[in-house]
């Protein structure tokens, strides 16, 4: 579902959704790093990579806007937990979703063809 979100991002940004592969980080890797999805389609080659530093301060402003320790957030939005989904972080509009005890974040930067395009935010509750 995750990855069908991010997906939905690159085509609501580049109005395309023929798809002619996807590929991503294999799960067994041994280092801890960014997930990386990828795949191509006829208008270009597109590449999602997970921002862990924006994913970090996404956690520590919902938790401060939160402002309960006791509230679990954690730094990963599972399959079917995505509500919210959006190029600018709002912990307000994240605070508001409807859903499980656990808050879940997560940042992804868009490339299409080497080029930057944004950062998309995904938050929801689990």
């Amino acid at each position: 579902m995750k990855r069908l979100a991010i997906i939905i991002l690159a085509v609501l940004l580049c109005g395309t959704a023929v798809f002619t592969s996807v590929h991503n980080t294999p799960p067994d890797s041994t280092e801890e790093g960014p997930e990386m999805i990828h795949y191509a389609d006829i208008s270009g080659d597109y590449l999602f990579i997970q921002n862990l530093s924006e994913t970090s301060r996404m956690f520590s402003s919902l938790q401060n806007y939160l402002g309960n320790d006791s509230i679990q957030i954690q730094t990963s939005v599972p399959d079917g937990a995505v509500t919210y989904a959006e190029s600018i972080w709002d912990p307000v509009k994240a605070a508001e979703l409807s859903g499980g005890p656990i808050y879940c974040v997560e940042a992804w930067d868009i490339y299409k063809n080497g080029a930057f395009q944004k950062t998309s935010y995904l938050a929801g509750r689990a």
